[in-house]
């Protein structure tokens, strides 16, 4: 297995590639292109570091995303759960909208 730091991960780049995406658009012309920018960079350390939980551990996204969140882990799940199965062809307006 490649560690991190054999890639040379640069995460400004990442950080930039994250901010030119469709949904990190829209956030940062909804709620302003600091928080977007604010936001990209906590998902980005978010992400390394489950990465590097699951690489070192040997647990699973599942396992990994509980022992950081505990029981709230399995809330989140389900809200979300509810909310994207909720998306129906009439409420087209209502996806495009995310979980907003």
């Amino acid at each position: 297995m490649i560690s991190m730091e054999e890639t040379n991960v640069s995460i400004k780049k990442i950080i930039d590639e994250l901010l030119e995406t469709s949904i990190f658009k829209e956030i940062s012309k909804r709620n302003g292109k600091d928080f977007g920018q604010q936001l990209a960079l906590w998902l980005v350390r978010y992400i390394l570091v489950i990465a590097s939980m699951d690489e070192s551990l040997k647990i699973g996204l599942d396992k990994v995303l509980f022992n950081l969140h505990g029981k709230k882990y399995r809330k989140i799940v389900e809200i979300t759960q509810k909310t994207f199965n909720n998306a129906t062809p009439d409420g087209e307006e209502k996806q495009n909208r995310y979980i907003w």
